[in-house]
């Protein structure tokens, strides 16, 4: 989307700082009041999202060459690490923390960026704001469920009045902000920044929190009196390099698929997919799971008995059985030819992420947020063992094709090997504190991919742990892989809303390459999962608003 064009023609024109007046604006021109529609389209196209040890969001307010500079609170960048931004068109821009610059007395903080793409600026407010006027407050809060993904929000309500200063905040509003909408912007009925949000306590010996912010006008009087920083240069969407395997390669001939269908789902978002032969279920935030035909689509049945989202399923190789993993702490195994709900698993004490079934159908694995991975025998449903170890929730379980390996990867960004057998720890395998979002093995059990939170893929040896290759592309974190079965192609789905297609072999066939030939473009929101089918020639890919695509190779 060129977010330069979604700006309504009467805010198109921006405003550099070191040309504002601390004095009200005398203009011709009297500030139009603008539909709650259009001064939300405003706030999306000028709020960011700031990620990091900490994080929250941000406003783009001025531009000196190719450094943005976005505002922010102090709270959410305070402290030290590396930070990135993501900007309204979902690219993501590092920051060097040295030039972050905090505003004393106030919990605000301006935080610089490089870049070459065109953004648009927030434009100031004209007057100070008055009680009783409407409000938008946006930011890019934590979605609910399992899932915690960043979603944008931007919320209306009324000025409610002022209150004395605390640590700057004097404006008090009466919308609703959630965690993460720290920084974002708070923009009067024409689209004008008037304020940052916080969310602070600013009645003396009383527990009440409320929504405040930090007006425009206690940043200017600041700002007006500093000189800031320009980054030397713009290590936008920078992924971390690394030496193994890694050296450019002659450009391939592309893999090609088209969308031959695209479904909608019967919740807001697809968690996970799970594809054998002629058809492919789905587990949705609504706590059903949808079972479709393939090629066409077509709904077959529909799975009811969690109460809350299903995060995970996946299907027996014979596909008679489907495992269930939801936010209700619960597994359940359904019989797919008859719809029946088998058995009923608990025994973890958070929402379960990942589940996995065993070729040879022996066991089912579920990983959860309660840093656990529990072992079960798929038949009888009896608890044969607990693992733990990771020190972060379990994000994603896979399993070799010989059923002897059980591989995990988790928050505290590592993946872990285990022995399915017996329970025993084989290795572990450091991922450098990013977050393993998606794992999956080889068709030969030798590799393992995983998705990562930083949009690489890395290509493991899982015989000895040593990193093959990491692939690079996806501009956000990978939440799904999947092997063809004849290990020739790496499907990939990720935040940044693309499927891609990697080459994992040489000419020789005879080792992994990881040369990308594909990107598949045409998802609305996230993609969550994928899956490809036996024969390589249909992928189904699914996420956010409920879309499920499903495309054939041509």
């Amino acid at each position: 989307m060129n977010y330069s064009r979604t700006i309504p023609a009467i805010l198109s024109a921006t405003i550099a700082l070191s040309t504002i007046s601390l004095l009200p604006f005398t203009s011709p021109q009297i500030a139009l009041a603008l539909t709650a529609d259009q001064v939300k389209t405003v706030a999306k196209a000028v709020t960011v999202r700031i990620e990091g040890p900490k994080g929250g969001s941000g406003v783009i307010l001025e531009k000196k060459g190719n450094t943005y500079y976005i505002l922010t609170n102090w709270h959410v960048v305070d402290q030290a690490g590396d930070y990135r931004v993501i900007t309204p068109d979902g690219k993501a821009h590092s920051v060097y923390y040295s030039l972050i610059r905090r505003m004393p007395g106030a919990d605000l903080a301006i935080v610089p960026f490089s870049s070459p793409e065109s953004y648009p600026l927030a434009q100031l407010a004209n007057s100070p704001a008055t009680a009783g006027k409407k409000a938008i407050v946006a930011g890019w809060p934590i979605s609910g469920g399992s899932l915690r993904q960043p979603i944008f929000l931007a919320t209306e309500g009324l000025l409610t009045g002022r209150q004395t200063a605390w640590n700057g905040y004097t404006l008090v509003y009466n919308n609703l902000v959630r965690a993460g909408m720290s920084g974002g912007p708070v923009l009067d009925d024409a689209g004008k920044l008037i304020a940052i949000n916080g969310i602070v306590k600013l009645e003396n010996n009383s527990d009440k929190i409320v929504s405040a912010g930090i007006e425009i006008n206690t940043f200017m009087k600041w700002r007006l009196t500093v000189s800031l920083p320009i980054v030397p240069e713009s290590p936008t969407a920078k992924t971390p390099s690394n030496p193994v395997n890694n050296s450019p390669r002659k450009p391939a001939s592309a893999i090609a698929f088209a969308a031959t269908n695209t479904i909608k789902a019967p919740s807001e978002v697809v968690n996970s997919v799970s594809l054998v032969s002629a058809y492919f279920a789905t587990g949705n935030s609504n706590g059903t799971i949808s079972v479709w035909n393939l090629p066409g689509g077509e709904l077959k049945s529909t799975l009811r008995g969690h109460t809350e989202s299903v995060n995970a399923v996946a299907m027996s190789a014979d596909g008679k059985i489907l495992a269930s993993g939801s936010d209700d702490k619960t597994i359940k195994i359904w019989n797919l030819e008859t719809g029946a709900l088998v058995r009923t698993l608990t025994g973890h004490t958070n929402a379960i992420s990942t589940v996995a079934i065993s070729v040879n159908g022996e066991f089912l694995v579920s990983g959860s947020w309660d840093k656990s991975i529990k072992i079960w025998n798929t038949k009888t449903g009896e608890l044969l063992r607990t693992l733990t170890g990771h020190s972060g929730l379990v994000n994603t379980v896979a399993i070799s094709p010989d059923s002897q390996v059980l591989a995990s990867g988790s928050k505290d960004g590592s993946i872990r090997l285990w022995n399915l057998a017996n329970g025993e720890g084989i290795r572990t395998i450091s991922g450098k504190n990013l977050s393993v979002l998606s794992v999956a093995f080889s068709p030969d059990g030798k590799s393992l991919a995983a998705g990562n939170s930083n949009g690489t893929v890395g290509l493991w040896n899982a015989g000895n742990g040593q990193l093959i290759r990491r692939l690079s592309g996806h501009t956000d974190g990978v939440w799904s892989v999947a092997f063809s079965r004849d290990g020739s192609i790496l499907v990939s789905g990720s935040w940044d809303k693309s499927v891609r297609l990697w080459d994992l072999r040489s000419s020789s066939r005879a080792s992994l390459t990881g040369d990308l030939r594909g990107t598949l473009s045409g998802h609305s929101g996230y993609v969550s999962a994928v899956a490809i089918s036996a024969d390589g020639k249909m992928i189904v890919s699914a996420g956010w608003l409920g879309e499920i695509k499903i495309w054939k190779r041509s």
